[in-house]
């Protein structure tokens, strides 16, 4: 698939005469903490050393285990073969964008885009998270029991004291209860003032971690839970002005982004954060 692209710069392209661009799995059920594979194929006319302008899908609901690129150039043009390893760690339906590439189309010399096709697999199994979180649900009630019975030893000692005390001594008058002083309401935090302290903590920790504790924290500005995808956010109502979605989709990136490119895309969620302080 290729859409033309007025505003690409062709000075920076390779020519290529496209004949096939597309993204396959090695599995369309993988297991949940499995490794698979994700296969980008390119197959053009021309023979060339290597690929450029070709952008992979944000694979933000996956954790990258390793990438393997080959180029092999014959009498019948080059074969690029990308194969990604990657691991799901939540179990259901996982929706992978298309590969994009950008170059000028040999047979017209325009400058053009063209898409790989999107996937969508069907990640079965039982996830760490939640064998750890029954591991942890079972631990809490334990606990809670624990604690109930400790309490109630407690209280059932200090009924006993106080039973013994009162027996030897006539009971005090009570003293007067003097009503607590109102406390004052706490107003809300206004929306800059959330964006200003998550621009103020990407910049003095511009780490991966900080970017995931961003998005979080955006993410329930706009309402949106943890467990939600990009995909469900930017359908949110909060998020149709298109300052925030270039955020979402910024923070997005700085958090689950390869290394190579974190120093970028947490500058990028900078200036996203910027712009949105601008708008308000």
């Amino acid at each position: 698939m290729l859409a033309t692209n007025d505003a690409a710069r062709s000075q920076n392209l390779a020519r290529l005469t496209v004949e096939s661009f597309t993204l396959s799995s090695d599995t369309a059920r993988p297991q949940v903490d499995v490794p698979f594979h994700l296969i980008v194929t390119l197959h053009v006319r021309e023979r060339v050393l290597e690929i450029d302008n070709l952008e992979l899908p944000i694979l933000a609901e996956l954790e990258l285990l390793g990438d393997e690129r080959q180029t092999s150039a014959g009498p019948h043009g080059t074969l690029y073969r990308e194969t990604i390893t990657v691991a799901a760690h939540r179990t259901g339906t996982l929706t992978i964008a298309p590969a994009t590439l950008q170059a000028i189309d040999a047979r017209d010399g325009k400058p053009k885009q063209w898409y790989t096709n999107a996937l969508r697999l069907q990640v079965g199994g039982v996830s760490r998270e939640i064998l750890r979180n029954d591991e942890h649900a079972a631990l809490a009630v334990v606990g809670a029991v624990l604690r109930a019975l400790l309490w109630a030893a407690g209280i059932a000692c200090i009924a006993a004291i106080a039973v013994l005390v009162f027996r030897r001594r006539k009971p005090p008058l009570p003293l007067p209860v003097q009503a607590a002083a109102p406390q004052p309401l706490q107003a809300p935090r206004s929306r800059r003032d959330q964006l200003q302290d998550a621009l103020t903590v990407l910049r003095a920790d511009p780490t991966r971690a900080a970017a995931v504790r961003v998005r979080s924290a955006i993410w329930r500005m706009v309402g949106a839970t943890d467990g939600e995808t990009l995909g469900d956010v930017l359908h949110r109502p909060e998020a149709s002005d298109a300052r925030m979605r270039s955020l979402l989709i910024a923070l997005e990136r700085g958090a689950f982004t390869y290394d190579d490119d974190l120093d970028a895309a947490i500058r990028d969620a900078c200036s996203a954060l910027e712009r949105s302080l601008g708008n308000l």
